[in-house]
């Protein structure tokens, strides 16, 4: 039975996504009203590029985001951007600022100028250049270019792409600082008593074993607990007590069994592995809590959640600095499709068990608060 300070965790499957069917993105205001959904969050301040290809050369693939960064920081900032939307192999793009305008002329016009040479230097069309003072309905939104191109964003719930991406199950969050919410820890007094408890089963398990060995027992039963515990978020009632902390925690810490939870992010019960990863992360205390932010951030690019990845991707760098696989992650698996990774996960996984398809970081001795 709960105790009243742990939370229940709910897993609630999202609405079933309508059939495939082409909708499209009429006119800019149209894009901008697109771009939470892209994100999932309304950005401020910020750079978003899309990348578009297909056969039309405008089916919408890759969206980022960064901040808009300060003018002697505009070279590096959007060079770094263009990289990044070249992984998509775009044959276009959309280059959008999110900003008020300063004065009479559109906001960070070197900025922008610097990402539209870079992308048709390699051979991408720029076709949509804007600038608007936010994503929600009523904000004003101007083009670039000298055409006089301007108008006010639409309410996203009355154009087809949005509305039918909100239907089909997409969460469109108030801005970034609500997702990081979501991965920061619940309860201070708690994870500082399972702190303690973590030091002293670290420790005494190095003072038995090899620095390099997981805490816990062996892998089967570690493997048994992460499906019991996805069970029960399924069934809508996970329940975290310091115990069960604890064993997940070491339980993640045996390669062979990391693995296995990484092929839990594409079983037959992907959301509920989803929300056991996010409750673990709030409930897990640094170093640890990095295992499971990585896993989180797994399953939200396969379901192509950036934004959501990158957040769990920040936390998990946060509890464990220099943890490899969030390392490996960002700049690898930001830029492939969600097929691609599942095919990465099924193939490298299950032909090498316990080593898996990315290296497994070095285990941090608490006892020493070793960076990894």
């Amino acid at each position: 039975m709960a105790t009243p300070d742990l939370p229940r965790y709910t897993s609630v499957d999202p609405p079933t996504p309508p059939e495939p069917s082409v909708l499209r993105v009429r006119e800019p205001g149209e894009l901008v009203a697109a771009v939470p959904v892209l994100l999932g969050f309304h950005p401020r301040r910020s750079l978003v590029l899309i990348a578009t290809g297909g056969a039309s050369g405008r089916r919408l693939g890759l969206t980022l985001r960064v901040d808009l960064p300060s003018p002697e920081h505009a070279g590096p900032v959007g060079a770094d951007a263009v990289q990044s939307l070249l992984l998509d192999a775009p044959t276009g793009a959309a280059v959008l600022v999110v900003a008020d305008s300063a004065g009479t002329g559109p906001p960070h016009s070197e900025l922008v100028d610097l990402v539209v040479n870079a992308l048709e230097a390699r051979s991408v069309d720029v076709h949509t250049v804007l600038w608007t003072e936010g994503t929600s309905a009523g904000a004003r939104w101007a083009c670039y270019d000298p055409c006089g191109c301007a108008g006010v964003v639409p309410d996203g719930s009355a154009t087809p792409f949005t509305a039918a991406a909100v239907a089909g199950g997409r969460v469109v969050r108030g801005d970034r600082e609500e997702l990081e919410q979501l991965v920061a820890p619940a309860d201070p007094e708690r994870i500082r008593r399972r702190e303690a408890l973590l030091i002293r089963a670290v420790d005494d398990a190095l003072d038995r074993s090899d620095p390099d060995a997981g805490v816990g027992t062996g892998s089967s039963d570690a493997i048994a607990a992460i499906d019991s515990a996805v069970l029960d978020a399924g069934r809508g009632r996970l329940v975290l007590d310091d115990a069960r902390v604890l064993a997940l925690a070491a339980a993640l810490a045996v390669p062979a069994v990391r693995d296995a939870a990484l092929l839990r992010c594409i079983g037959p019960a992907p959301v509920a592995a989803e929300q056991l990863w996010t409750a673990l992360v709030r409930e897990t205390p640094d170093p640890e809590a990095a295992e499971p932010a990585v896993l989180l951030a797994l399953s939200a690019m396969l379901r192509g959640d950036g934004a959501l990845a990158n957040v769990a991707l920040d936390r998990a760098e946060q509890a464990w600095p220099g943890h490899r696989l969030a390392g490996i992650l960002r700049p690898v698996l930001l830029g492939m499709r969600p097929e691609e990774i599942r095919v990465l996960l099924r193939e490298r996984v299950q032909l090498d068990p316990g080593t898996g398809p990315f290296p497994r970081p070095r285990r941090t001795v608490r006892r020493n608060r070793r960076s990894a």
